[in-house]
């Protein structure tokens, strides 16, 4: 116990007298210029300590140095390199004899570094990074030496502790003058909890920058605790937060801020990071999930989950510079959600268990991109959709100046657009995206609203690649039917092609045309199977040259507004010199048991010379061609009274069974026109009259005839008979002489 006394008492009284007499002893000003000197040796460069260098001995070692400055390499001499306003680091005395290395908190104030590249790529900072070549060794001295010093290094780190590092008022440069890039680090403030090995290290930074490449400036503060393992060559960075202002005229609204929190694990010898628990906030959005990063160093690959927070693109959008169109419904686009699970590399990706949300519609499946050496990716997808009223997305409908419709209710009630109003909508083709498009993949819809008009269980697959674009099968449920297609668009020429193979089956056509034009102007069940060609890249040149053939059968319907029975009774009326009856208030469509037509299209002129249609009372037929290009119509059908007195109308119409009435209709899609042609069928009834009236004469002069010829044959019998008796009369005179 004495002698552990006496120790400690030696020790104390050496630490007095190295506290006492080594600062009346020492004065570290006087090897200001042999370390000046060591420095120019060592790095050919100039060292200059401006100001007093302070030293400290008890608790701690301590050296406080004012301002220094190290000169840029001989060939740059005119260019400043690095200084330093103060600078401050100290030892504990005490731990030193027991052969721990305790560091105060190391102080580092006013540094100011400026790395510039010249032209020919040579850097100021060159020269200080030439690593002195090892001398030679054998391979087992090699082995030897190595085992020594990692065995040294880890007795040194190991006893090693830094109180924390404070580095304020810093400002670091780098300027590449061949490619004329500069970067500003102005204000830099970093501060760190005690470093020592095992226990987190407490980390905050800030600091100003700015860039030229892209031009851009900000703020950035940083906070997060590392977790150090040198031996496995691991860091951990706990409860990080970054936030950021950032400024330039490139970026979206000139301005923005940036929040993310994380944790980070980054393994250097299984090259990996990985990011958990992240959020980033930036311009409304927010984006939170995990991901995976591998071969760090090689060709990255990633895995993770994703997930963008609700939000609402219509205040989003334009703060990102991105103008969203104008749509037919008001509140469309108000509300959008995405998440996906993301695994792959640069170079290809998937995007798997995605789900979309875009106001009222759900959005699942699956896609894969893969990165080429196109402008666009090739992708491959599975998608489904539960309902969407794209009617909601349309542009809005455009008003007509003369005959404005009244205001829409605010309601979020879209009014469904006419086909006009979806054509001038239209724009030209994108060719060039089109010829560069690599899609393969299926997409099915639950429910769907286009044009007003109303679709479910849609299915459709897609393959485009080198400019042919098919789309086959597609099929759908709609209005109690079934809608069958198969799409094809070659935009490899000049002109793209377009091919259409597609029917129709049992579709009750008078609720369609209510939904798609806003009225039935048929109705009934029908079939439709349409073969169709055309060429161009604008809706104008599409229509203009549409080739093929459509069939259309109709059963149990009607045509609306349209009432032969009234015309054929005004025809009677006109016929008979009457007045034309008034029309009637219960009877204002033509009913049909069935109706067939073909139509041949040829260059947008639609031709019909066989439409059929059958009803109880009428028989009509029918011939001529409508112009999808000016929309206008010049057809002639002819109606034939049948002989049955049953069905529409029919028992009235008895005298005119047998006639062909010729109706005559004209006009526009939208105002088609409707006219009895009386002026055939008058000459044709006068034609009959004359005919009668030539029979009736003719009949006369012949009974005329006969009676004249039967008189003219009495007379001559009379006359005959006279004669006889005279001569009768004479012969007996003669003989009686």
């Amino acid at each position: 116990m004495k002698k552990t006394f006496k120790i400690i008492a030696a020790l104390l009284g050496l630490l007095l007298v190295v506290v006492l007499i080594i600062p009346l002893l020492f004065n570290p000003d006087d090897y200001k210029g042999e370390v000046e000197q060591l420095v120019k040796e060592a790095t050919g460069r100039e060292l200059a300590i401006n100001d007093e260098i302070e030293l400290s001995l008890f608790p701690w070692i301590g050296i406080r140095v004012g301002e220094v400055e190290l000169g840029s390499a001989p060939h740059l001499a005119n260019e400043q390199f690095a200084r330093i306003e103060s600078a401050e680091i100290k030892l504990r005395l005490l731990p030193l004899l027991t052969q721990r290395l305790e560091v105060g908190t190391v102080k580092l104030h006013g540094l100011r570094l400026d790395l510039t590249v010249a032209p020919d790529g040579t850097t100021n900072w060159d020269d200080l990074t030439t690593a002195p070549q090892p001398a030679p060794t054998t391979q087992g001295d090699s082995e030897t030496s190595a085992d020594s010093t990692a065995a040294s290094s880890g007795v040194t780190l190991a006893a090693l502790a830094i109180g924390g590092l404070h580095v304020d008022d810093a400002e670091v440069s780098y300027t590449d003058h061949g490619s004329d890039l500069h970067y500003a680090v102005r204000q830099l403030s970093l501060k760190t909890g005690p470093l020592s090995l095992g226990a987190p290290l407490e980390v905050a930074f800030s600091s100003q920058f700015e860039a030229s490449q892209p031009a851009i400036s900000g703020t950035l503060e940083l906070q997060t605790s590392i977790q150090v393992d040198l031996h496995n060559e691991r860091y951990r960075f706990n409860a990080t937060t970054l936030a950021a202002t950032l400024n330039g005229a490139t970026l979206p609204g000139g301005t923005t801020t940036l929040d993310l929190v994380a944790e980070i694990d980054l393994d250097m010898r299984q090259q990996s990071a990985a990011l958990s628990s992240f959020e980033l906030e930036s311009y409304g959005l927010t984006l939170s999930g995990a991901l995976d990063v591998n071969q760090l160093q090689g060709e990255p690959t990633f895995n993770g989950n994703l997930h963008l927070a609700e939000f609402n693109p219509g205040t989003v959008m334009p703060a990102l510079d991105i103008e969203l169109p104008e749509t037919a419904d008001a509140t469309a686009l108000s509300r959008m959600q995405l998440a996906f699970a993301v695994d792959g590399s640069l170079d290809q990706y998937r995007l798997h268990q995605l789900m979309v949300k875009v106001d009222e519609s759900h959005i699942d499946g699956d896609v894969q991109l893969v990165m080429g050496d196109a402008s666009l990716p090739a992708v491959k997808y599975a998608l489904t959709i539960d309902q969407i009223d794209a009617d909601r997305y349309l542009p809005p409908p455009v008003a007509d100046e003369e005959n404005a419709p009244a205001a829409a209710p605010a309601t979020g009630q879209v009014t469904p657009a006419s086909p006009a109003m979806a054509g001038a909508a239209a724009t030209t083709l994108p060719l060039e995206t089109l010829r560069e498009l690599d899609l393969n993949g299926t997409l099915n819809i639950g429910k769907l609203k286009f044009s007003g008009l109303h679709l479910s269980e849609i299915r459709t697959e897609m393959d485009a690649s080198a400019g042919v674009i098919r789309l086959h099968p597609l099929s759908a449920e709609l209005y109690q039917g079934q809608y069958r297609g198969d799409l094809r668009l070659d935009v490899r020429g000049d002109h793209p092609k377009i091919a259409l193979n597609e029917s129709l089956k049992q579709i009750h056509v008078g609720p369609l045309l209510k939904d798609y034009m806003g009225e039935e102007k048929v109705r009934g069940v029908g079939n439709v199977q349409a073969k169709l060609t055309a060429s161009g890249e604008t809706p104008d040149m599409i229509i203009s040259t549409l080739n093929g053939e459509v069939k259309l059968e109709f059963v149990d319907g009607a045509i609306k507004d349209v009432n032969i029975v009234q015309m054929v009774r005004e025809a009677q009326a006109r016929l008979k010199g009457e007045p034309v009856p008034p029309a009637s208030t219960e009877l204002q469509d033509t009913d049909f048991a069935e109706m067939m037509a073909t139509l041949n299209i040829t260059n947008g002129v639609v031709k019909n010379r066989d439409l059929s249609i059958k009803s109880p009372y009428l028989r009509v037929a029918g011939e001529g061609q409508a112009s999808l290009v000016n929309e206008s119509i010049d057809y002639l059908a002819k109606v034939v009274i049948s002989k049955t007195e049953q069905g529409q109308g029919g028992a009235e119409l008895d005298s005119l069974r047998g006639l062909t009435l010729p109706v005559r209709i004209g006009g526009t899609f939208d105002k088609p026109q409707f006219k009895l042609e009386l002026g055939d069928l008058l000459k044709a009834e006068a034609d009959k009259a004359l005919a009668r009236e030539k029979a009736k004469l003719k009949a006369k002069l012949e009974q005329q005839k006969a009676e004249e010829k039967a008189a003219l044959e009495q007379k001559l019998a009379a006359e005959k008979e006279r004669l006889k008796r005279e001569a009768k009369d004479k012969l007996k005179e003669l003989f009686n002489r």
